[in-house]
């Protein structure tokens, strides 16, 4: 069971580059759960973040300028409720069924949840394959805790083919 961690700044394409390597393997036949995060966008400005399962496309928000109560990051609004009733299901139902789990991302907003925060240093110490985007703020921290997971730093440089690396390196 192989683990692996991809980071990089904000807006270099992190998620692009995991949805890339969901969309080989699954090629290969291989089943990938878990939970991405994409932005949520109005007028051109970032205005939030939802939270999708994977296998059953269900989503809610995870943050949004537009809610208004919750644990504040930034000028977003974090909304634990659903990182616990989308997020932690899909991930548990992941583990149980898919060759692969996936989280998009580990990152401030998603740790406010200490249930989601126990189940991911869970799954890292677990005997299953995982692959996670982690904050750039926090690889420092998961590389002292799991030394031995690699890191795959996206940049504008490799952001073309460093997907295929990963893919390699889940194959090998």
């Amino acid at each position: 069971m192989k683990k692996a961690f991809i980071t990089g700044r904000p807006g270099v394409g992190k998620s692009t580059v995991l949805r890339e390597v969901i969309t080989i393997l699954k090629n290969k036949g291989w089943k990938i759960g878990g939970i991405f995060c994409p932005e949520i966008r109005k007028d051109g400005r970032r205005i939030g973040f939802n939270i999708v399962d994977i296998f059953s496309n269900t989503s809610g928000i995870l943050a949004s300028i537009n809610l208004h109560n919750g644990p504040r990051i930034g000028r977003y609004y974090v909304n634990i409720n659903d990182i616990e009733r989308i997020a932690i299901p899909a991930i548990k139902k992941s583990l149980e069924e898919a060759d692969l789990t996936v989280i998009d991302e580990i990152g401030p907003m998603e740790l406010l949840s200490h249930k989601f925060h126990d189940l991911v240093m869970e799954i890292l110490l677990a005997n299953k394959s995982l692959l996670c985007v982690v904050h750039k703020s926090l690889i420092k921290e998961f590389s002292l805790k799991f030394p031995t997971i690699p890191i795959f730093e996206v940049t504008e440089e490799n952001r073309s083919f460093i997907a295929s690396k990963i893919v390699d390196y889940f194959l090998r």
